[in-house]
Protein backbone atom coordinates (compact mmCIF):
# COMPACT_ATOMS: atom_id res chain seq x y z
CA UNK A 1 0.00 0.00 0.00
CA UNK A 2 1.45 3.52 -1.05
CA UNK A 3 2.57 5.94 1.82
CA UNK A 4 -0.23 8.83 2.29
CA UNK A 5 1.37 11.79 1.36
CA UNK A 6 -0.62 15.33 1.80
CA UNK A 7 -2.36 17.37 -0.56
CA UNK A 8 -2.32 20.67 -2.80
CA UNK A 9 -4.75 22.98 -2.25
CA UNK A 10 -7.00 22.95 -5.15
CA UNK A 11 -5.12 23.94 -8.43
CA UNK A 12 -7.18 26.63 -11.21
CA UNK A 13 -4.88 25.70 -14.30
CA UNK A 14 -4.42 29.48 -15.28
CA UNK A 15 -1.82 31.03 -17.74
CA UNK A 16 1.50 31.16 -16.76
CA UNK A 17 4.60 32.42 -17.97
CA UNK A 18 7.65 30.29 -17.11
CA UNK A 19 11.31 32.09 -17.62
CA UNK A 20 14.31 30.26 -18.78
CA UNK A 21 17.38 32.95 -18.76
CA UNK A 22 20.17 32.34 -16.25
CA UNK A 23 18.91 34.57 -13.67
CA UNK A 24 15.92 33.49 -13.69
CA UNK A 25 15.42 29.65 -14.99
CA UNK A 26 12.75 27.87 -13.09
CA UNK A 27 10.63 30.96 -12.01
CA UNK A 28 7.21 30.56 -13.12
CA UNK A 29 4.48 33.91 -12.59
CA UNK A 30 0.93 32.18 -12.51
CA UNK A 31 -1.21 34.83 -14.04
CA UNK A 32 -3.99 35.04 -10.89
CA UNK A 33 -4.81 38.44 -10.82
CA UNK A 34 -7.21 40.23 -13.88
CA UNK A 35 -5.17 43.84 -13.88
CA UNK A 36 -1.53 43.71 -12.40
CA UNK A 37 1.62 44.99 -13.36
CA UNK A 38 4.78 43.46 -13.79
CA UNK A 39 8.07 44.95 -12.63
CA UNK A 40 11.42 44.54 -10.36
CA UNK A 41 9.50 46.75 -7.16
CA UNK A 42 7.82 44.61 -4.57
CA UNK A 43 4.76 46.75 -4.38
CA UNK A 44 3.77 44.86 -8.64
CA UNK A 45 1.01 42.19 -8.83
CA UNK A 46 4.04 40.12 -10.55
CA UNK A 47 7.32 40.69 -9.26
CA UNK A 48 10.52 39.71 -11.40
CA UNK A 49 13.63 40.31 -9.28
CA UNK A 50 16.02 40.79 -12.33
CA UNK A 51 18.49 44.52 -12.85
CA UNK A 52 17.15 44.54 -16.45
CA UNK A 53 13.56 44.72 -15.52
CA UNK A 54 12.31 48.24 -14.79
CA UNK A 55 10.74 48.86 -11.18
CA UNK A 56 7.01 48.91 -13.13
CA UNK A 57 7.99 47.46 -16.27
CA UNK A 58 4.10 46.41 -17.71
CA UNK A 59 0.52 45.51 -17.78
CA UNK A 60 -1.06 42.12 -17.68
CA UNK A 61 -4.65 42.10 -17.95
CA UNK A 62 -6.78 39.28 -18.66
CA UNK A 63 -10.25 39.85 -20.72
CA UNK A 64 -12.38 36.82 -21.23
CA UNK A 65 -10.18 33.59 -22.29
CA UNK A 66 -7.11 36.29 -23.53
CA UNK A 67 -4.21 38.01 -22.05
CA UNK A 68 -2.92 40.64 -22.94
CA UNK A 69 0.41 42.76 -22.55
CA UNK A 70 1.13 46.30 -22.46
CA UNK A 71 4.71 47.97 -22.27
CA UNK A 72 4.50 51.02 -19.47
CA UNK A 73 7.52 53.14 -20.71
CA UNK A 74 10.16 51.06 -19.37
CA UNK A 75 14.00 51.54 -20.13
CA UNK A 76 14.44 48.25 -21.83
CA UNK A 77 10.81 47.80 -23.45
CA UNK A 78 9.03 44.77 -24.27
CA UNK A 79 8.55 42.49 -26.42
CA UNK A 80 7.16 39.49 -27.93
CA UNK A 81 8.27 37.03 -30.14
CA UNK A 82 11.41 39.46 -30.34
CA UNK A 83 9.60 42.25 -31.85
CA UNK A 84 9.32 45.69 -29.60
CA UNK A 85 5.70 45.82 -29.08
CA UNK A 86 3.14 48.82 -28.67
CA UNK A 87 0.33 49.29 -27.38
CA UNK A 88 -2.03 46.66 -25.83
CA UNK A 89 -0.68 43.19 -27.52
CA UNK A 90 -2.44 39.77 -26.96
CA UNK A 91 -0.37 36.42 -26.14
CA UNK A 92 -0.53 33.12 -27.61
CA UNK A 93 0.67 30.22 -25.77
CA UNK A 94 3.85 29.44 -27.01
CA UNK A 95 4.86 33.42 -27.15
CA UNK A 96 7.97 34.68 -26.06
CA UNK A 97 7.42 37.77 -23.68
CA UNK A 98 10.50 39.90 -22.78
CA UNK A 99 10.53 42.26 -20.03
CA UNK A 100 13.96 43.95 -20.86
CA UNK A 101 16.46 40.93 -20.59
CA UNK A 102 14.20 38.75 -18.75
CA UNK A 103 12.65 36.57 -20.95
CA UNK A 104 9.69 34.05 -20.31
CA UNK A 105 7.43 31.64 -22.51
CA UNK A 106 3.88 32.36 -21.88
CA UNK A 107 1.23 29.10 -21.41
CA UNK A 108 -1.84 28.62 -21.55
CA UNK A 109 -3.34 25.63 -20.87
CA UNK A 110 -6.77 25.42 -22.19
CA UNK A 111 -5.17 27.02 -25.54
CA UNK A 112 -2.78 24.12 -24.82
CA UNK A 113 -5.67 21.41 -24.59
CA UNK A 114 -7.19 22.72 -27.59
CA UNK A 115 -3.72 22.22 -29.93
CA UNK A 116 -3.66 18.53 -28.51
CA UNK A 117 -7.07 17.32 -29.45
CA UNK A 118 -5.81 18.70 -32.75
CA UNK A 119 -2.71 16.93 -33.40
CA UNK A 120 -3.10 13.93 -31.66
CA UNK A 121 -6.67 13.25 -33.48
CA UNK A 122 -4.88 10.46 -35.58
CA UNK A 123 -2.16 9.46 -33.30
CA UNK A 124 -3.71 8.66 -29.95
CA UNK A 125 -7.59 8.00 -28.83
CA UNK A 126 -9.69 10.97 -27.18
CA UNK A 127 -10.09 10.37 -23.14
CA UNK A 128 -13.21 10.16 -23.03
CA UNK A 129 -13.76 9.75 -18.94
CA UNK A 130 -10.85 10.93 -16.15
CA UNK A 131 -8.11 7.86 -15.73
CA UNK A 132 -7.74 6.26 -12.14
CA UNK A 133 -4.88 7.74 -10.62
CA UNK A 134 -2.43 6.22 -7.67
CA UNK A 135 -2.18 8.70 -4.90
CA UNK A 136 1.73 9.89 -5.75
CA UNK A 137 0.28 10.11 -9.50
CA UNK A 138 -2.19 12.79 -8.25
CA UNK A 139 -0.01 14.15 -6.06
CA UNK A 140 2.55 14.68 -8.49
CA UNK A 141 -0.05 16.09 -10.87
CA UNK A 142 -1.18 19.15 -8.62
CA UNK A 143 2.29 19.77 -7.94
CA UNK A 144 3.10 20.25 -11.81
CA UNK A 145 -0.58 22.40 -11.63
CA UNK A 146 1.18 24.24 -8.78
CA UNK A 147 4.41 24.71 -11.81
CA UNK A 148 6.85 23.23 -9.77
CA UNK A 149 9.86 22.11 -11.50
CA UNK A 150 10.95 18.26 -11.43
CA UNK A 151 13.53 19.08 -9.23
CA UNK A 152 11.14 21.21 -6.68
CA UNK A 153 8.67 18.67 -6.89
CA UNK A 154 10.99 15.51 -5.76
CA UNK A 155 12.20 17.88 -3.06
CA UNK A 156 8.44 18.08 -1.98
CA UNK A 157 8.05 14.86 -1.72
CA UNK A 158 11.45 13.40 -0.66
CA UNK A 159 12.05 11.47 -4.08
CA UNK A 160 15.00 11.65 -6.71
CA UNK A 161 14.03 13.84 -9.76
CA UNK A 162 14.25 11.00 -11.85
CA UNK A 163 11.28 9.22 -10.42
CA UNK A 164 9.39 12.33 -10.58
CA UNK A 165 10.22 12.57 -14.62
CA UNK A 166 8.77 8.77 -14.49
CA UNK A 167 5.62 9.98 -12.34
CA UNK A 168 4.86 12.81 -15.33
CA UNK A 169 5.33 10.59 -18.05
CA UNK A 170 2.79 7.72 -16.23
CA UNK A 171 0.30 10.88 -15.94
CA UNK A 172 1.01 12.25 -19.71
CA UNK A 173 0.16 8.55 -20.94
CA UNK A 174 -3.30 8.09 -18.95
CA UNK A 175 -4.41 11.83 -19.81
CA UNK A 176 -3.43 11.34 -23.54
CA UNK A 177 -1.37 14.40 -23.61
CA UNK A 178 2.58 15.47 -24.26
CA UNK A 179 3.53 18.20 -21.90
CA UNK A 180 3.06 19.79 -18.67
CA UNK A 181 0.32 22.30 -20.18
CA UNK A 182 -2.02 19.74 -21.51
CA UNK A 183 -1.68 17.58 -18.52
CA UNK A 184 -2.95 20.20 -16.25
CA UNK A 185 -6.09 21.67 -18.89
CA UNK A 186 -6.94 17.48 -19.40
CA UNK A 187 -6.93 16.87 -15.69
CA UNK A 188 -9.49 19.88 -14.88
CA UNK A 189 -11.93 19.14 -17.68
CA UNK A 190 -11.68 15.49 -15.99
CA UNK A 191 -12.44 16.53 -12.47
CA UNK A 192 -8.58 15.76 -11.57
CA UNK A 193 -8.41 19.35 -10.39
CA UNK A 194 -10.98 20.89 -8.66
CA UNK A 195 -13.94 20.42 -5.59
CA UNK A 196 -15.29 17.33 -7.45
CA UNK A 197 -12.10 15.07 -6.99
CA UNK A 198 -12.87 12.45 -4.71
CA UNK A 199 -11.85 13.23 -1.06
CA UNK A 200 -8.33 11.82 -0.09
CA UNK A 201 -7.26 11.50 -4.16
CA UNK A 202 -8.14 9.15 -6.82
CA UNK A 203 -7.50 5.45 -6.24
CA UNK A 204 -6.58 2.94 -8.81
CA UNK A 205 -4.00 0.73 -10.49
CA UNK A 206 -0.49 0.99 -8.49
CA UNK A 207 2.48 2.15 -10.00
Amino acid sequence: MEPQVKKASMIVPVPMLRFDNPALAGNVIRLEHDVATVGRRDDNGYVVPDPGVSRVHAELRKMASSVFVTDLGSSGGTKVNGVAIEGQTALKHGDRVSFGQATATFEDPAAAAQLEDTTMVFSQPQIQTGPRLSPRQQQVLELIAEGMTNAAIGEELGITERTVKAYAQELYDKLGVRNRAGAVAEAWTCGLLGDDKPAGGVTGART
